[in-house]
């Protein structure tokens, strides 16, 4: 199964560690974490308007300006275009 993110951009859903809403990602509690995995992996900011989600994967951070709930419809709604079964 695939996720859109934004941008004309689908990612594998296997390759997706977590997703967070970015005022937490961002958060004081969360800076070393957020320096820590800027050193290892490539940003990418997808966003035009409001950053609202943080994707990351195995090697890059992605940043979306769609909602978490947005994120896994699509990708459900992808699912089912391309004939899966739950």
């Amino acid at each position: 199964m695939y996720v859109y993110l934004e941008n004309n951009l689908l990612i594998p859903s296997k390759e997706i560690i977590i997703i967070i809403d970015y005022i937490h990602f961002m958060s004081e509690k969360n800076t070393k974490f957020y320096r820590e995995e800027l050193k290892k992996k490539e940003l990418v900011d997808l966003t035009e308007k409001e950053r609202k989600t943080v994707i990351i994967t195995d090697n890059k951070i992605y940043i979306s300006s769609y909602g978490k709930q947005t994120l896994m419809s699509r990708s459900n709604e992808f699912f089912n275009i391309i004939g899966g079964r739950k």
